[in-house]
């Protein structure tokens, strides 16, 4: 196996053990042996259980903005934005339940550098959603990010519920909350008005 299919492999199974035990609960010797290798091919390449737990976020955080974006960039209007990005988010949530629960739960009471990637998660994302903000309605700069975070905070919110319950379909959930974000953003002067 090369180094970087090995690292790959080691974040997957990594990703299961912190996701059912946590990352205090979680061990370096549980996950090599879950990953069919030994403690020290693990250490080569992560020097530590942090280090290791840092890197998943990075990979989890990277892969959720990227599927943002692209759902963004694919869009032709503000409101199909907010759908196709919403739909990202949930899609997701749907199908890396565990990746999810390390960006969102676990890290929330965890060590400060845990606390600062999560962090610089959601500024990128703020920023984001800020600028589609701002191209629709011309709103300063910092209220559009104000209404970026609080369209988050709604998202993140309601992931958490659902993650729990899931008495919802996605795609209903999905429809419903790009329903409430865009009727609270159009009722925003627009660019122009």
């Amino acid at each position: 196996m090369t180094a970087e299919a090995r690292r790959a492999q080691l974040l997957e199974v990594a990703r299961e053990v912190f996701a059912s035990d946590g990352y205090h609960g979680a061990g370096m010797e549980q996950i090599a042996v879950r990953a069919g290798v030994t403690k020290p091919v693990l250490y080569q390449h992560f020097e530590s259980k942090k280090e290791l737990y840092l890197g998943l976020l990075e990979v989890d955080m990277s892969r959720l903005l990227e599927d943002i974006g692209r759902a963004i960039q694919g869009a032709r209007s503000n409101r199909e934005r907010i759908e196709r990005a919403t739909g990202a988010y949930f899609g997701f949530i749907d199908s890396n339940e565990g990746s999810f629960r390390l960006l969102f739960r676990e890290t929330m009471g965890a060590e400060d550098e845990f606390r600062g990637a999560i962090e610089r998660f959601r500024d990128e994302l703020a920023r984001r959603i800020t600028a589609v903000i701002q191209a629709e309605t011309g709103l300063p700069a910092g209220e559009a990010e104000l209404l970026a975070r609080g369209v988050m905070g709604i998202a993140e919110s309601a992931a958490q519920w659902w993650l729990d319950h899931r008495s919802v379909p996605a795609e209903r959930v999905v429809r419903d909350l790009s329903d409430l974000a865009w009727r609270g953003l159009a009722g925003l002067p627009r660019r122009g008005e």
